[in-house]
């Protein structure tokens, strides 16, 4: 998926399907943001996306992700 797609839906609560036919949900993010600074897997590696727990920020489990690795993504309904 064109990565200028993605990057409007960060900071917002997504639905991804990646290639391996995997879906996966949580609040969008790149790595390296500054809210990731005291987490090194999180900040050091720049050009990846991360799924996180809109409550807490922390990272949902094998949810960072190259752009490539995106097939379908679509913003979920907030209750």
């Amino acid at each position: 998926m064109d990565k200028n797609k993605i990057d409007k839906y960060l900071g917002k609560t997504v639905e991804v399907t990646i290639i391996d036919g995997s879906t996966l949900q949580g609040e969008l993010h790149k790595t390296g943001e500054e809210i990731f600074k005291n987490e090194p897997n999180l900040y050091t590696p720049r050009n990846y996306y991360v799924l996180v727990n809109p409550q807490t920020l922390q990272a949902n489990k094998h949810t960072i992700f190259k752009c490539s690795h995106v097939q379908k993504l679509r913003e979920m309904e907030c209750d």
